[in-house]
């Protein structure tokens, strides 16, 4: 309630200042546990040359850090941050993701993976995983609909009931993903056989991802009813730059918890290339046409998982 009595910038800054407490409480035992299992791994390792706990939270002040730069300049409203903001960056993202993408698909469409550790770690991931993938995609879809039907959202708004129904679901959603963000986070720095599969731009993404989300709970709960002017405002204005005939008016003169979030929206766009975001890109169509594969399985089941041999049968030859 205390939240209610309060001005929509220092409300968010003790939003933001929450989440991030959350997620630090949460991880706090997860990065003790992941430094003494750094501590504990093989010295050919990565772990030893990396520590993921500490590169997360340099990461999440960095992006403290520009989050409040940012801030003061929209409010100074700078005509230049504007205009790098939400023209010339949108363009420089789409055009990253576009030639990154072509690039890595055609020189290096098998490192294309999102490298899944289902098989390393399948219990928190589930916890995790589940309302994180399900309430992006309500938001996703959400989004996506306003974008491309904004009269028909403005129509179903008329009606209160629907309205509020609409804006409480999606806050729920918000919510549910980022307490599935927050279980990927303490997951993936609590377990040591996910480290091992872990990079810098995998605690690159979960903080972009975190600017993202919590931005986008902090306009839905200070600036309500955001699926209306989301479809009177900023559809025309993504459509001026889908257009390549930008009008950034609108948007420059919105509060800069929307700014933030359109601005953490391109930016994910832009390190979709170098992430395993880019997964998502190279659906397995073929799959539809293509003959049945058989697998048999010759070798006794409990005797591979006892063995302590790093080859099961025969040794390969060009090892």
């Amino acid at each position: 309630m205390y939240l209610l009595t309060m001005d929509p910038p220092q409300g968010f800054a003790l939003l933001f200042i929450i989440a991030v407490a959350l997620v630090l409480i949460l991880s706090l035992p997860t990065i003790i546990g992941a430094r003494r299992l750094a501590a504990g791994l093989a010295p050919a390792s990565r772990m030893e040359q990396t520590n993921y706990p500490r590169v997360f939270l340099v990461m999440l002040a960095v992006a403290g850090a520009a989050t409040y730069g940012l801030k003061v300049g929209w409010d100074e409203n700078i005509p230049m941050l504007n205009t790098f903001s939400f023209l010339v960056l949108p363009y420089v993202a789409t055009a990253v993701f576009l030639i990154g993408s072509i690039y890595r698909y055609i020189n290096r469409g098998f490192q294309v993976s999102s490298l899944s550790s289902n098989f390393l770690e399948r219990k928190r991931l589930f916890w995790g995983s589940q309302p994180f993938h399900y309430g992006l995609l309500f938001l996703f879809t959400g989004h996506l609909v306003a974008f491309l039907f904004p009269a028909s959202v403005l129509a179903w708004n008329r009606m209160p009931v629907r309205l509020l129904i609409l804006e409480m679901s999606a806050f729920a959603f918000g919510l549910a993903t980022l307490l599935g963000l927050v279980l990927l986070v303490r997951r993936r720095l609590a377990s040591r056989r996910v480290l091992m599969v872990t990079n810098r731009m995998d605690m690159l993404v979960y903080v972009i991802l975190l600017v993202q989300i919590v931005s986008g709970l902090a306009v839905a709960y200070f600036n309500r009813w955001g699926s209306s002017w989301f479809a009177s405002s900023l559809t025309p204005y993504l459509r001026s730059i889908f257009a390549f005939d930008p009008d950034i008016a609108a948007v420059s003169a919105m509060p800069w918890t929307v700014k933030l979030h359109i601005f953490s929206a391109w930016s994910i766009v832009a390190i979709i290339p170098f992430t395993r975001f880019m997964h998502f890109l190279v659906a397995p169509i073929d799959y539809i046409w293509r003959n049945y594969q058989l697998v048999i399985w010759n070798w006794n089941r409990r005797s591979i998982r006892n063995a302590k041999a790093w080859h099961m049968g025969q040794r390969p030859r060009n090892h």
